[in-house]
């Protein structure tokens, strides 16, 4: 097959991620993989991708944008078009009409319109929650994927100078609100634990005014950037995700390679995959408190909890799962309806 992606943003967030891993997928499979997408992005690309500029700078209402998209989309001659993510989504969906190949589009996070994604031929979710916003027939749920990550395990107590006696918790993301490291630390503070933060964002002032008025300062480290994340997360006792919303957690992902005990709030993906009794409502910090302290009282139990979901991503949450189930989305396009 002769697949081609349309993306219209650029950096290093979760979207280019899962555009570059699923591009290595579609390659590794033996087809051809085309990129439409901003010259900053196609430049991280795996080199035997076919890479093809477009000027997605310009608003998706912008005639030359659409125009420069429709031209390059029908030059491509592909079998399938991919559009990432909504503004790609819009701007296929609007040539739709013109476009000889069928269109399918992956909704990554959760948006008020989706009318764009409906008109494609079919929908690929991150999530079941994202999915709800389809008709079963129109949607497919694959969750994005991850390799097995290569890690060992470090000091964490000896390295972040932490009490030897008492249990280590681990939080890793940007720090935004929407992680929800405020409600952590309120949830955590007085209680016998330890606790470590891995990433950096605007929230870190507030962070750490917040932790500076907490009764276990002492014991709080906020890390920064970390470029070990997996070695952190194994190394620690629990990795803990108090998120206020998600679209896809690639660290709840990571963390079930760990081998370690995670405990979460009620968003996608982690409250698809683990089980009710490692739930905790969002933005409720006593909930959080009250799950904590029963978990760390049965370690045991919290680590068979832990079974079910670990086998479930080695099943459904690797690359090699994201990339065999979207060309099987592909293969269904194109095959002739009875």
């Amino acid at each position: 097959m002769r697949i081609c992606q349309v993306i219209a943003s650029y950096g290093e967030g979760g979207l280019e991620k899962h555009v570059r891993e699923l591009t290595q997928q579609i390659l590794a499979a033996g087809h051809e993989a085309i990129v439409l997408g901003d010259r900053r992005f196609l430049v991280t690309l795996p080199e035997e991708a076919r890479q093809v500029p477009v000027h997605f700078s310009l608003s998706r209402r912008n005639p030359l944008l659409l125009l420069e998209l429709l031209v390059k989309l029908r030059a491509c001659r592909c079998d399938v078009i991919h559009a990432q993510a909504n503004k790609a989504a819009s701007l296929v969906a609007s040539l739709k009409p013109w476009l000889r190949s069928p269109t399918i589009g992956t909704l990554h996070n959760m948006k008020r319109d989706v009318e764009a994604f409906r008109k494609l031929d079919h929908v690929v979710t991150v999530s079941r929650h994202l999915a709800r916003s389809f008709p079963a027939t129109q949607a497919s749920v694959i969750y994005n994927g991850v390799d097995q990550p290569g890690f060992e395990k470090i000091d964490i107590r000896g390295i972040y100078q932490l009490p030897a006696d008492l249990p280590v918790l681990c939080a890793v993301g940007r720090l935004v609100t929407a992680k929800g490291f405020d409600v952590l630390l309120d949830a955590i503070d007085g209680l016998p634990v330890s606790l470590v933060i891995a990433g950096e964002g605007p929230e870190r002032p507030a962070l750490q005014q917040r932790v500076a008025n907490l009764t276990s300062a002492a014991n709080i480290r906020l890390l920064g950037h970390k470029d070990n994340i997996p070695s952190l997360m194994a190394s620690a006792d629990a990795v803990i995700i108090a998120s206020r919303r998600e679209g896809f957690s690639y660290v709840f992902n990571e963390a079930l390679f760990c081998d370690v005990k995670i405990v979460s709030t009620d968003v996608p993906v982690a409250n698809e995959v683990l089980p009710p009794e490692l739930i905790v409502p969002v933005g409720d910090a006593a909930a959080l408190r009250e799950k904590l302290i029963s978990l760390l009282d049965n370690g045991e139990g919290w680590e068979r909890m832990m079974h079910a979901p670990r086998q479930f991503a080695r099943e459904r949450m690797t690359k090699r799962a994201m990339g065999l189930s979207t060309l099987a989305e592909y293969e269904k396009l194109l095959t002739p309806k009875p």
